[in-house]
């Protein structure tokens, strides 16, 4: 037997890591790119998109991209540049599954019964609900014919783009579905969640309404909606969620993210 069949073969570790790495980013591109098949274009695909196509691209020409980090790793002040940019991006990775963790724990509350429920808008077609809004419509009617003793506040103004207030489209769904129009409050004067929530408070407080609440919106949109809430003075909040599209999921969870960390740095 001679030298070279005794040798054993190293398993391509290297290699494997490489096509997986491609693979997965690849698909993350993908996925990316699915909302402006439905026309959706927000921060969350601006951001996923140009991110992606670099990991994916980084993965296409490793040993490129290998040998140019070798180059600057040469120099003190290369080495110094590349600790602080992967510092950096190992501290976002790390605050991304952090923030995630705690959007999800939001989501997943078992809500109050017979509480005030808070429909927060979204965008609408022309006298009809988007998909997502009708989803937390649909949301709310099951919440409401579960627990029949409350009542509920359908929050939305009118956008630039709109015929009518969000929250007029709200009401006549809910209508439809079979909800007693008493039991439907509407606010038309926001034009974000935190407005949402606090002229939603106004009509609580006016109305002599249950102070505490549920609020029907997605998963990934709870736990800031919530946290807006404690800090209007609510402090009796639950979740009724509703599921996002998947193929709308992740640039809304990324775009979400972005506005969870404004809300820790800024309050709002």
């Amino acid at each position: 037997m001679d030298k070279q069949s005794k040798t054993k073969r190293v398993f391509p570790w290297s290699s494997l890591v490489r096509i997986l790495f491609t693979l997965v980013s690849g698909a993350l591109l993908f996925w990316s790119c699915l909302p402006l098949c439905s026309g959706v274009v927000n921060a969350g695909v601006l951001i996923s998109i140009p991110g992606f196509s670099c990991l994916f691209l980084a993965g296409l020409f490793w040993e490129r991209v290998r040998q140019l980090l070798q180059r600057i790793g040469k120099t003190r002040i290369g080495r110094v540049v590349m600790a602080i940019v992967f510092s950096l991006l190992f501290l976002l990775l790390a605050l991304f599954v952090v923030a995630s963790g705690i959007m999800l724990h939001a989501a997943a509350k078992e809500p109050e019964e017979n509480a005030t429920v808070i429909v927060l808008g979204a965008a609408i077609n022309g006298d009809r609900p988007s998909r997502m809004l009708a989803d937390r419509l649909n949301t709310a009617a099951k919440y409401l014919e579960a627990n029949p003793d409350s009542v509920c506040i359908v929050s939305g103004g009118q956008g630039s783009d709109e015929i009518m207030p969000e929250s007029e489209v709200m009401y006549r769904y809910l209508v439809e579905k079979g909800v007693a129009p008493s039991r439907i409050y509407q606010e038309d004067r926001s034009t974000n969640t935190e407005e949402n929530i606090r002229y939603s408070r106004e009509i609580i407080e006016e109305e002599g309404l249950n102070p505490h609440v549920v609020i029907a919106t997605q998963e990934f949109h709870q736990y800031r909606a919530q946290s807006l809430a404690k800090k209007e003075g609510l402090a009796d909040v639950g979740p009724a969620t509703c599921r996002t599209p998947a193929h709308l999921l992740e640039c809304y969870w990324v775009r979400e993210f972005a506005a969870v960390c404004r809300l820790w740095i800024l309050g709002r």
